[in-house]
């Protein structure tokens, strides 16, 4: 039997906000304490660190922010001279780390490091490998979630 009050404990989307609220707060505040970054900063700093002359859009979808945010990180960013911006392809702008950029980035990746393998103790290599696998297929999922919302929505119109 279905009971009528919803769980929370046992609800995925409030675990997950949750979880990442938490998370993001503390490396935001360790790595603002420590080097003058947000963990917005430290996500695109990683993002071109990889996938250099990204977009907008392109670091929007790998980061899961939305394009305003990022553009306001890459705007203090390239004013604090971490990364260079050029016009890219259909009037985008795409940006780039500076070699301080890049140092900052080998900077806090240690740093980075060792708050996941905290975040990972008592996990051994094929519960880590599951729990990235999991957390794939749950962003995978997401446009079906969406696409069921619309059906709903379709029904009630």
């Amino acid at each position: 039997m279905q009971s009528d009050r919803f769980d929370l404990n046992r609800c995925i989307g409030a675990l997950s906000t949750r979880f990442s609220s938490r998370l993001g707060t503390g490396a935001s505040q360790e790595y603002h304490r420590r080097f003058q970054i947000g963990v917005v900063e430290w996500r695109i700093l990683c993002h071109l660190a990889v996938e250099p002359w990204s977009n907008v859009i392109a670091m929007a979808t790998s980061i899961g922010l939305d394009k305003s945010s990022v553009s306001r990180s890459l705007a203090a960013m390239e004013r604090r001279g971490l990364v260079e911006m050029r016009d890219g392809a259909r009037r985008s702008r795409e940006a780039n780390l500076t070699a301080e950029g890049l140092a900052l980035h080998h900077q806090v990746l240690p740093v980075a490091r060792a708050r996941e393998a905290a975040l990972l103790t008592g996990f051994d290599a094929r519960e880590t490998e599951q729990l990235l696998d999991y957390f794939h297929r749950l962003i995978a999922n997401l446009p079906k979630v969406e696409e069921d919302a619309q059906r709903r929505a379709g029904q009630h119109d």
